[in-house]
């Protein structure tokens, strides 16, 4: 099966949408005013913000999100011209403020998942549980290799990749999520993220070096947005259904286990260097990008903050095709899951 998925590989792609001045107008119109502080006060309203952002796009736009969650070959969707919250705050250097202070792209962020008809999702354990995990300089871990640092180079990773797959069982612990997003608040115009589509990086390589990526050869341990360590002996590559790859790699948090996966791992890690993989974003404000998380890597280039409140601001989200892969933290909570 593996020699057959890997001759057989499609090309995946990415697709950029933009929204006119009439339907951004219509958002601003619609959602500046929302004052709901609580992540379940905003899904209790998801519904309507679904048809509203619906109500305001054009036809491209609108069938372009729904596509999205369904088409294998589609891995990375890019909407641009989105409006913003005109009253930010400063830049949330302690990592957090309530969705109320951004109340315009909160209620944009929630209901383009539910035109997509991707269930927000978020972690007990990660990011203190909140929908929202705001992607900032923040001024106690800028030499850290997380979404929270600045310094240095973010490796290639795929979020959360300690939880089981897409295609693996969810008992205990909830899936990965499936879906990731990031909306840009406030930009840096120096600051490149770059992700590498997983088909195209696997095109790269032997099927010997696939297969030993496909075995339980590899200690993953747990990013550090979670707020407990945590390792599990897994594979890096699992073959999902109908023949899609799915990847759970995190340059941060991989240790190979035996020398084939040593050596498999130093040939993947020489393609993630390869520029022609590469596509990278500039993020500018109201720019938003979904991403099929299992089925690309992403990765952000080292800047220096200047600490002076205006840093660049992305707000993350992630979702699930469906809630089936969340075991509850709680019968109240039903989109945080246990981890």
């Amino acid at each position: 099966m593996l020699k057959k998925m890997v001759e057989t590989l499609k090309k995946q792609s990415v697709q950029e949408v933009h929204v006119s001045y009439e339907a951004a107008n219509k958002l601003k119109s619609a959602f500046s005013n929302l004052g709901f502080r609580e992540d379940n006060e905003w899904l209790n309203i998801r519904e309507w913000l679904g048809n509203v952002v619906k109500y305001s796009l054009n036809d491209e736009v609108i069938n372009t999100i729904q596509d999205f969650k369904s088409d294998d070959d589609q891995c990375a969707l890019i909407i641009r011209g989105l409006p913003i919250d005109s009253n930010l705050c400063a830049t949330p250097y302690n990592g957090y403020v309530p969705p109320s202070k951004f109340p315009l792209a909160s209620a944009i962020h929630i209901g383009i998942y539910q035109l997509a008809q991707i269930e927000p999702v978020s972690y007990q354990n990660e990011n203190k549980g909140f929908l929202f995990r705001h992607v900032v300089p923040a001024l106690n871990a800028l030499n850290e290799k997380s979404s929270h640092g600045s310094t240095f180079t973010f490796g290639h990773h795929v979020d959360n990749p300690d939880l089981p797959l897409a295609c693996e069982a969810v008992t205990e612990r909830s899936g990965c999520p499936e879906f990731l997003s990031l909306m840009a608040l406030r930009s840096d115009l120096k600051v490149r993220s770059n992700f590498i589509l997983l088909d195209n990086l696997i095109a790269q390589l032997s099927r010997g070096v696939v297969n030993e990526l496909c075995q339980p050869n590899f200690r993953i341990n747990r990013p550090d947005s979670f707020g407990q360590s945590r390792s599990s002996r897994l594979p890096i590559l699992v073959i999902g259904e109908d023949g899609v790859m799915l990847c759970r790699y995190d340059k941060e948090n991989t240790t190979p286990l035996t020398e084939s996966a040593a050596a498999a791992l130093v040939m993947l890690e020489a393609q993630l260097q390869n520029e022609s993989l590469k596509q990278y974003v500039v993020y500018q404000p109201g720019d938003l990008l979904i991403i099929k998380n299992q089925r690309l890597l992403h990765s952000r280039e080292g800047f220096k903050s200047r600490s002076d409140g205006a840093d660049r601001w992305l707000a993350r989200m992630f979702g699930m095709s469906t809630l089936e892969r969340i075991v509850p933290a709680s019968p109240e909570f039903q989109h945080i899951g246990k981890d």
